[in-house]
């Protein structure tokens, strides 16, 4: 397996994901970036099951609201990249990913804008 997936977005822009060790703050770096929870299927491929941005992923990743339903959905692997240019680039990504992507735990930014 790689160590890495290269997201395309709605926009055809491609954004590097990291998979992460450990879903433990000590595996998670603080800074600001974006992140994914996604499945493995059976035929070794992943789907997405949530994208989404923080101002820092050490704090956000490991206290998510939508971790025990990305648990109940199958979440396999947790990924993520540290993301320059502040909030409105880590927002304009995330929209991006969703669109295109419309992973089952996102309910904001599916419609195109």
């Amino acid at each position: 397996m790689s160590d890495h997936i290269n997201w395309t977005g709605k926009s055809g822009k491609t954004y590097r994901y990291w998979f992460l060790e450990v879903i433990t703050t000590n595996g998670i770096k603080a800074v600001s970036g974006n992140y994914a929870f996604v499945k493995r299927l059976s035929n070794g491929n992943f789907t997405p099951l949530y994208f989404g941005q923080a101002d820092d992923l050490k704090v956000r990743i490991p206290n998510h609201d939508r971790w025990d339903d990305a648990k109940r959905a199958g979440v396999t692997h947790v990924m993520a990249h540290t993301t320059q240019g502040g909030e409105q680039v880590r927002l304009a990504e995330e929209r991006d990913l969703i669109q295109q992507w419309k992973p089952p735990l996102n309910v904001q930014h599916r419609q195109v804008s």
